[in-house]
């Protein structure tokens, strides 16, 4: 979900305060972390885009880059920073990650991370994609305090389903939900965070690895087109249920103010899917006020 932002970063020091100011206008782009179930900010810059910076009394600085891919697992990019007087290009390996992905459902790839020492007291910093693809960035000082944030979530349970079945994992029981006609349908009151925790059942054979796809829509839009590898569970079982779940994909989407009716459909041909549905919780303290 892309934003428009000024972004200021303090901390207090004994004699002065430091500082890093991002200039007004920058677009932001979130994307989520499935290991640690966070949601990072990062400044999204188009091809040709730019965003400027001073910063004050940093001694370093630390800069972490992202390609926003296109299906492809690994390729090039380049940016330009300037430093006051001094421009270099930089050019980073992209490769697809593993764990982290846009709310919206974008692929990106791992970081990659540029330090440099500051010498002066006070500089102008420019950072420019000269890119042909959009690329993200998040510039940092190792004594400012992070903007990642992690979400309290809570149970959601969707309004047309297929069947419940109930998944015992680590002597817990987690309610999951089929499709009906290949479909799972939400109505939702944004903004709101939903995440969304899908499952592909095996059969009892010797197969332990297999892919699957499910689409989202929002108000009957294609949202997002999900893929995900299925790896059979070692520690999970389903009740009454000769079928053996996979380990839980985790997918996280932000949406904005108003209602959304959400459609979750099955894309994986014989094979199938369930899904586990939770909402940020701050969405439901926000609308009782």
């Amino acid at each position: 979900m892309i934003n428009k932002i000024a972004i200021v970063f303090l901390f207090a020091s004994s004699l002065f305060a430091a500082k890093i100011a991002i200039e007004d206008g920058t677009d932001n782009f979130l994307f989520f972390n499935k290991n640690n179930s966070k949601i990072y900010t990062y400044i999204l810059l188009n091809s040709g885009e730019s965003f400027k910076c001073n910063t004050v009394q940093i001694d370093s600085l630390e800069i972490y880059s992202r390609l926003v891919m296109n299906g492809i697992n690994a390729e090039n990019y380049q940016y330009e920073i300037s430093i006051n007087d001094e421009k270099r290009v930089l050019e980073k390996n992209a490769i697809k990650s593993k764990i982290c992905k846009g709310v919206n459902g974008e692929v990106i790839s791992r970081f990659n991370k540029f330090k440099t020492a500051l010498l002066l007291p006070k500089n102008k910093i420019k950072v420019k994609n000269i890119s042909e693809k959009r690329v993200i960035f998040k510039i940092k000082n190792d004594e400012i305090v992070k903007s990642n944030k992690k979400i309290d979530f809570i149970r959601f349970t969707p309004n047309f389903y297929g069947t419940e079945k109930t998944l015992f994992l680590n002597e817990k029981e987690f309610t999951y939900y089929s499709p009906k006609a290949d479909k799972i349908k939400l109505t939702l009151q944004g903004p709101i965070v939903l995440k969304i925790v899908s499952r592909m059942l095996f059969e009892d054979n010797f197969i332990n690895k297999d892919g699957y796809k499910f689409n989202i829509y929002d108000n009957r839009e294609l949202f997002s087109e999900i893929t995900e590898i299925a790896y059979k569970s070692n520690k999970a079982w389903i009740a009454e249920n000769q079928k053996i779940p996979s380990t839980g994909d985790v997918n996280i989407i932000k949406l904005p103010k108003g209602i959304h009716h959400i459609e979750v459909e099955n894309r994986a041909q014989n094979r199938d899917l369930m899904f586990r549905f939770y909402i940020n919780k701050s969405s439901v303290e926000i609308e009782k006020q």
